[in-house]
């Protein structure tokens, strides 16, 4: 049974709302608040099918602002392969290394923009589905992080050291099972903020308002993409100061949707997933 300090928790960030333009999804019940309060040990293997021979084929599209503009947008469209090429047990969890295939860039330029407004976009070609999963991966315990550019020492065949160092005070992209808690953070925010809200719950302090540079889990939703309608796939947001980021993840497929919302200058960008193919299934 859920305690108060769920109810005041969830209430805090419920009064926030939903990012503008998503529609309201059917609510998640987890047990606990935050991930670290959930106890049972779990693979994400069994809800994400990371292994070798995987690949998740997106389609994206960005709208940025020259110069910050939304009068003169250019307009990025592109299809990104994913493939999983290999993975490795390290004592800190599984590794998965990936490639990336990017094809069919296309422009879309405002005609009053100048050729040197327009050069950095030309010359600056996407990475990935929008900047988003362009990357590889490390499953520890119930989370999966993003290992960026830098996370894999090939040489040393492990984490480089300035990962190692900062794995501490990483935010996952994922905590399994996405039912299981109502949001996660990095490890010392979640701890921090855990402890306020104890304090609080005793009358000794406000109660923490953990809505920003936290993935919050918003309920589960039925999403059209080009793969097809993926039905009661989990929507999660995470806000910055930049603006607000919204994925849709469904268990055994991946992600499936995603977009992001520039809070400042004009700029934003969809992707949905066009074709999966597991491990073991034929081209």
């Amino acid at each position: 049974m859920r305690g108060p300090l769920f109810i005041l928790l969830v209430s805090l960030i419920a009064s926030a709302g939903a990012p503008c333009g998503c529609r309201r999804s059917r609510p998640a019940s987890p047990p606990v608040f935050f991930s670290i309060e959930y106890k049972e040990k779990v693979d994400p293997l069994e809800y994400f099918p990371l292994a070798v021979g995987a690949k998740w084929t997106y389609a994206s599209t960005d709208k940025t602002g020259v110069n910050g503009s939304s009068k003169s947008v250019v307009i990025t469209k592109w299809i990104t392969e994913h493939v999983i090429t290999a993975e490795y047990d390290i004592p800190a969890g599984k590794v998965f290394l990936g490639k990336f295939i990017l094809r069919d860039v296309q422009y879309d330029e405002p005609p009053d923009a100048n050729e040197t407004q327009l050069r950095w976009f030309r010359d600056t070609p996407p990475r990935g589905p929008a900047g988003l999963w362009t990357k590889d991966y490390l499953v520890a315990g119930n989370y999966v992080f993003d290992l960026f550019d830098y996370g894999w020492d090939a040489a040393a065949q492990g984490l480089s050291a300035r990962y190692r160092d900062e794995l501490p005070s990483a935010t996952p992209e994922l905590f399994f099972p996405l039912d299981g808690a109502h949001c996660w953070s990095d490890r010392v925010s979640e701890e921090r903020d855990y402890q306020t809200a104890l304090l609080a719950m005793a009358g000794k302090g406000p109660a923490p308002n953990p809505s920003t540079y936290y993935w919050i889990v918003r309920g589960r939703e039925d999403v059209e993409v080009p793969y097809g309608k993926v039905r009661d796939a989990m929507k999660l947001t995470y806000t910055a100061n930049c603006g607000t980021a919204t994925e849709w993840f469904k268990e055994g497929l991946g992600f499936v949707k995603a977009g992001f919302s520039h809070g400042g200058s004009y700029g934003e960008w969809e992707t949905t997933l066009v074709h999966y193919s597991s491990a073991t299934a034929p081209e």
